[in-house]
């Protein structure tokens, strides 16, 4: 028997009271006078016996009474050992988080000794206990139902095709789960075992609350022994999506952030395929503490989604080595132009010459100035217009610079066909330009910050950064305010093209026409590669339709609107799902995924968790997440037997609403017997007429001595 609140227990002597009352705080006698014709009353001669059996039955539940209340208050339970003949409850949990994946001796995983132990123990169990089996790491391709089950045969199957992860595993979670399966039971109580290597970042957690076990549960943890790896460990520990707009036959780089966790230094091979069957292998040296960004490239074809699977090579530990990157290709995109194509000379060739997007994926849309508040909200990859016009707007650009601001590009440059004064030009922009400078034999241009972001895209595409053949004939130096990066002039005093960040977007300004009058740049296949540039910049990941996780991460934040989500597999382990949005399972694989709600698609990539390939593990006998709550950590033996943790352990049964229920029975007989039914009235009275008689002062007489009659308790 076990109480919660013990407290109360102490009182118990208080339930003799009622019985102090009757023996010692009885009523005091006094003398009456009563007719002498009592005497010839008709009386029970068994009227005595029954009154004090009557008491005694009421002394009897008065003292019941506060003994079960007092019980009660203590909140009894049950438990019934096995050795007892009482049945068990039991979940094991088992790890299949990354690091599991690991060898240890006779060439076995860690994994395959924690399922073998999980079978022992299903296995021991008797035919009248109830089981069943968690997963460190939820993974929809083992699951072993919702509540405890008699079928081990189930439970075995289940076991038989477990696999490891790529992911951390929420010790928390998890335990919560394994102690809600216990209580959802008939009777609370029980056991959980663990088999895990007990790492870290799973287990030396915040200590989690002793009421989230709620009954008496102990938790057995089965540490499994990792070995030291001789080799370097290297993870994939973040993925660098591209930062510009993804169009059909535009390459695109895509950084992976590889760090070597080791203290040894790694050679390794970064591999990569995608969904065009390209393939690329990079050799990657990494001294130990170190990260490298290695670029993977791919050229996507058609629009759509695309994918790439990544990985390492050549390491000691292959569980935090892969990645699934996800894009969306689409099929074209807008660039909006203020003006007439005569205001702008090659540029808008150089960035659709069809117009209509066959070879760069990009149309040109022309238009006045005008029109151009009404055009952003279709929101262009790139805005062109003049000096001369964007001077023209400037009380109505609030328009154009939220556009900016919310991660549009918009390139200025002058005009061809407009020579006139310009009128003044918004203070948002940052810059404006000086006296029109001409020079008949041209001027040397050379690059003035090379670090730039726009110079390293050239540097990308080109190989180099350069302008040694380039000359200017007429520009407008620009007069830049802070903020602003100058990035190609004559020199620094005389800045033809400069960029500035606004917001989410960006605003490149230039002094000079893209006309072979103004310039030689048309003349060079750079003019293409610079508006290119120009226009993918800044509009890359859309958080809206591709999202990054690492593997056990739900996705949070999809409106779906309450309707069906559906869940498809681009690359990587299949996850067939289709449902609401809280009944959507974790990732436990890198991977790509595709996400498909009502209204709307969203494309997840997946990676390796990089917390599994570190080597720390618990040591000692104590879990901090688990201080609260009772519990042992023993080395895992593969010949020890599992029944011995059993013994002493019990099923519990809450004794509080039977207690309660007794208690309300002793209340409602005590209520009776205070109460009787009187007896008939003609019993008591003489069958005879009435005679009077003067009253007597009576008294009965003992041997030896005279007792008054009076009334009294007894």
């Amino acid at each position: 028997m076990i109480f919660s609140a013990p407290i109360f227990l102490y009182l118990l002597p208080s339930a003799g009271l009622p019985v102090l009352f009757h023996f010692f705080l009885k009523q005091k006698k006094r003398q009456l006078l009563f007719p002498t014709l009592m005497f010839f009353y008709r009386t029970d001669p068994k009227l005595n016996s029954r009154r004090k059996i009557h008491q005694l039955l009421l002394l009897l539940m008065r003292v019941l009474l506060i003994l079960l209340i007092l019980l009660g208050l203590s909140r009894p339970r049950f438990q019934s050992a096995m050795q007892m003949g009482g049945r068990i409850s039991v979940v094991a949990v088992v790890d299949n988080s990354g690091s599991m994946s690991d060898l240890v001796g006779n060439e076995r995983t860690k994994l395959e000794l924690a399922v073998d132990g999980a079978k022992r123990l299903i296995s021991a169990l008797g035919e009248s206990a109830k089981m069943s089996v968690v997963t460190l790491v939820e993974d929809s391709a083992a699951t072993f139902g919702d509540s405890l089950t008699s079928d081990r045969e189930s439970l075995l199957s289940g076991l038989d095709g477990m696999e490891p992860t790529h992911a951390t595993g929420n010790a928390g979670r998890v335990l919560a789960r394994a102690f809600k399966l216990i209580q959802s039971d008939s009777a609370a109580g029980g056991v959980v075992h663990v088999f895990s290597d007990l790492q870290e970042s799973e287990w030396d957690a915040d200590a989690l609350p002793a009421e989230l076990a709620g009954a008496p549960i102990h938790v057995y943890l089965h540490r499994i022994e990792s070995k030291i790896r001789q080799q370097a460990n290297v993870a994939i520990s973040s993925v660098q999506f591209p930062r510009q707009k993804i169009l059909p036959k535009h390459p695109l780089n895509i950084g992976v952030v590889c760090r070597n966790n080791s203290g040894v230094t790694a050679n390794i091979r970064l591999n990569s395929i995608d969904n065009q069957g390209n393939k690329n292998t990079q050799a990657v040296v990494l001294e130990p503490g170190r990260s490298q960004i290695v670029e993977v490239g791919t050229n996507p074809n058609a629009p759509g989604y695309h994918w790439l699977r990544t990985w390492l090579e050549g390491d000691g530990f292959s569980a935090d080595n892969e990645a699934g990157i996800g894009i969306f290709c689409e099929q074209t995109a807008a660039v909006l132009f203020g003006g007439s194509p005569e205001d702008f000379g090659v540029l808008p060739t150089a960035l659709s010459p069809d117009q209509y997007g066959q070879f760069t994926g990009m149309t040109s849309t022309f238009g006045r100035i005008d029109q151009i508040p009404q055009a952003v909200s279709e929101r262009p990859i790139l805005t062109v217009t003049t000096w001369q016009e964007i001077g023209s707007i400037n009380q109505d650009s609030s328009v154009l610079r939220d556009y900016v601001e919310k991660g549009g590009n918009l390139l200025i440059v002058p005009s061809l066909k407009i020579t006139n004064a310009k009128g003044q030009t918004p203070a948002w922009i940052g810059a404006d330009t000086k006296m029109r400078s001409s020079y008949p034999r041209g001027m040397k241009i050379e690059v003035l910050e090379q670090r730039s972001g726009f110079w390293n895209r050239i540097r990308e595409a080109t190989g180099a950064v350069s302008l040694d053949n380039v000359s200017v004939f007429t520009f407008y130096p620009l007069e830049l305010s802070e903020g602003c990066t100058a990035l190609f002039g004559i020199d620094s005093e005389r800045v033809i093209f400069a960029h500035r960040k606004l917001g989410e977007g960006n605003i490149y300004l230039s002094g000079t026409a893209f006309d072979p009058r103004w310039n030689t740049l048309p003349l060079t296949g750079l003019i293409v590669v610079m508006a290119q540039s120009i226009a993918l910049e800044g509009t890359a990941f859309d958080e809206d339709t591709m999202l990054a996780l690492v593997a056990g991460e739900r996705p949070e934040g999809i409106d779906a609107s309450g309707g069906q989500l559906e869940v498809l597999s681009l690359v990587g382990d299949p996850i067939d799902f289709s449902g609401r949005m809280n009944e959507m399972p974790a990732f436990p694989k890198s991977g790509v995924y595709l996400i498909r709600s009502p209204d709307k698609e969203q494309c997840v990539s997946v990676r390796s968790s990089e917390k599994e390939g570190v080597e720390k593990f618990l040591k000692g006998s104590q879990s901090p997440a688990l201080a609260q709550i009772a519990h042992t950590i023993v080395d895992y033996d593969p010949t020890e037997g599992l029944q011995k943790y059993h013994y002493g352990q019990s099923r519990t049964v809450e004794l509080y609403l039977p207690v309660v229920l007794l208690a309300t029975l002793a209340l409602l007989a005590e209520g009776w017997l205070a109460n009787p039914i009187r007896a008939r009235a003609q019993e008591t009275k003489p069958s005879e007429s009435p005679v009077t008689a003067e009253p007597m002062d009576i008294s009965v007489a003992e041997p030896e001595r005279e007792v008054p009659i009076g009334r009294g308790a007894g």
